[in-house]
């Protein structure tokens, strides 16, 4: 008997049947679905597969039979990778799932800065009525994605439609659909000062922590937004506070913080000029939907013996 461990806080709806209609009956498969980081440490000393977000890397190393673990998450720096692979384990990510939600909320947090919707929301509450605020457009303005990956490039698509000039940062530059220019990290200066609209999504790993610095946020316009949707650590925010309170930049708007909670007394909670959202961004009532594409070909993959699995973690990459 095999023991897979399904790891899903309530939100995410997990359907037994959606999940069993892939085991097959002949491997007489023990399927748990926890809900609790504690219930889970009960039960993943005796997990051959997981199927879980993010959770405490201590509880993860208790899996010492764990062979596949399914992240339900793009990013895989929350999990031991080194530990679990070193096990024989092979981890694989959600790499797709986020693909259309994600690339909605970027034009939707370009859109609303274009219009200030971020400063008349603050009037609202305030009880003004104050017809000041520039109306922009995101149509002919320039976009520079960072990580061109499935989402950077949903991104792109979206915005090329809504009639936006799309530059982008990859590893490996290569044509990319509806980007006029891709480049690699040797000429990401040139990006931050041509970009009217820079998008964050890289993911967190050594290479990129604190990427975004004082350096390349002096090369942006004085006239610019910066948007991080991927991960908190790539932005140094002790260089981006003092950028935002002196204007130099017009806006941030940030869905992840190098700590989260953002701590109470952090400064930018206060900025009229930064949009904060608690780490939303890759959260969706479509989710699990999504990600049963990629469960279910990976589990047949697994149980079969045939053919490869989908979006398997390069550890040297951390994603």
């Amino acid at each position: 008997m095999g023991k897979m461990v399904v790891y899903a806080p309530k939100y995410l709806k997990v359907e037994r049947n959606e999940i069993e209609k892939y085991l097959d009956p002949s491997q007489d498969w023990q399927l748990d679905i926890v809900l609790k980081p504690e219930e889970l440490e009960k039960i993943i000393p005796e997990a051959e597969i997981l199927v879980a977000l993010p959770c405490n890397k201590d509880i993860l190393l208790k899996g010492k039979k764990l062979k596949w673990v399914q992240a339900l998450s793009v990013g895989v720096d929350a999990f031991p990778l080194e530990e679990l692979i070193a096990q024989g384990a092979v981890v694989t990510n959600g790499k797709g799932i986020h693909r259309i939600h994600m690339a909605e909320y970027a034009t939707m947090a370009m859109v609303m800065l274009a219009r200030n919707v971020h400063i008349f929301m603050r009037q609202q509450f305030e009880g003004t009525w104050d017809r000041r605020s520039d109306q922009g457009e995101i149509n002919g303005a320039t976009l520079g994605i960072l990580g061109l990956g499935t989402i950077g490039q949903e991104v792109a698509r979206k915005a090329a439609f809504m009639g936006m000039r799309v530059i982008g940062l990859k590893n490996n530059p290569k044509p990319v659909p509806h980007v006029e220019k891709v480049v690699g990290m040797e000429d990401i200066g040139w990006l931050f000062s041509e970009s009217d609209y820079i998008i964050n999504l890289l993911p967190g790993t050594p290479e990129t922590e604190h990427m975004v610095d004082a350096t390349l946020l002096n090369q942006m316009k004085r006239s610019a937004c910066l948007i991080n949707m991927g991960r908190g650590s790539t932005v140094k925010e002790a260089d981006l506070i003092p950028v935002l309170q002196e204007g130099r930049i017009k806006a941030f708007w940030a869905d992840v913080f190098e700590q989260e909670p953002l701590p109470e007394d952090s400064p930018l909670w206060k900025m009229e000029n930064v949009v904060i959202t608690p780490h939303i961004c890759g959260e969706s009532t479509k989710y699990m939907k999504k990600a049963m594409e990629i469960i279910g070909y990976n589990l047949t993959v697994y149980q079969t013996g045939e053919g490869e699995m989908m979006n398997v973690v390069d550890p040297r990459k951390g994603y």
